[in-house]
């Protein structure tokens, strides 16, 4: 079973060690990371550890539950509310909140809310393959015309993958630069794009940067090796460094 990492954040001492607790004793694959006494430290928690789930309070001094939302620009983990009132429901339930747990917490409401989770996952992961499998049904194999469908709010732009010179993720979304220095931005993560454009020669260079090396103009060594495409851009190579020199350096 993988396992799910969380984060605690609660202002009571005794309150957050009895969820620890029941989570450790009593949910399987949960693992909590950090606890946290208010939402600053929340926050830092959060940064530090990347959960995949956060226990809120919502009623804490300095700053309410509510303000945690506003420090990230995305949110990339569930969160299950933890709270003796029972007024916040409402609110909870407009911010999407995977759950809500009135205090005391009973175990079965919790093993609830921690199999809703594991449920909910199984559901993305199967959107994440019909997506992927509906990307790669949109190349056209012509051999002089390979083209990708790229998904935007008004439809879908078609285009030669030998005219895209990088992808970049951006917050969620994905920056795609054409030959031409065009912009073409998709709703789809770079993860995506990665899986069906290795299929023709790109390469993941950053964890935020996928290029076609067929634009490299020029290589830059050092701690941290830069490469520079045809569009000006100077992007850090922190993994394949090897395979892009052995692309265009042949042993003599």
């Amino acid at each position: 079973m993988n396992t799910i990492s969380c984060v605690i954040i609660e202002d009571e001492e005794k309150a957050s060690r009895l969820l620890k607790s029941m989570i450790e004793e009593f949910c399987e694959g949960l693992v909590v990371k950090a606890i946290a006494g208010d939402v600053a430290e929340g926050v830092d928690a959060i940064k530090k550890h990347n959960p995949d789930i956060v226990f809120l309070d919502i009623e804490m001094p300095r700053a309410s539950g509510f303000t945690l939302f506003d420090h990230f620009d995305m949110i990339n983990f569930e969160v299950i509310f933890t709270t003796a009132y029972g007024q916040y429901a409402i609110k909870a339930i407009k911010l999407a909140a995977l759950d809500y747990l009135m205090k005391p917490i009973h175990l079965q409401e919790l093993l609830d809310a921690t199999e809703r989770f594991r449920e909910r996952k199984k559901q993305e992961a199967k959107k994440q393959k019909n997506r992927y499998l509906n990307l790669k049904s949109n190349i056209n194999s012509l051999p002089d015309d390979k083209k990708i469908a790229i998904p935007t709010s008004q439809g879908y732009l078609f285009f030669k993958i030998e005219d895209i010179i990088r992808c970049q993720s951006e917050k969620g979304y994905t920056m795609i630069v054409l030959k031409d220095k065009k912009e073409i931005w998709s709703s789809k993560g770079l993860s995506e794009y990665d899986n069906i454009l290795a299929d023709f020669d790109f390469i993941r260079v950053h964890r935020s940067h996928l290029i076609n090396p067929r634009y490299i103009v020029q290589f830059n060594k050092g701690k941290t090796p830069i490469v520079v495409l045809s569009d000006g851009s100077n992007i850090s190579v922190t993994s394949n460094r090897e395979r892009i020199l052995n692309r265009f350096i042949k042993p003599g």
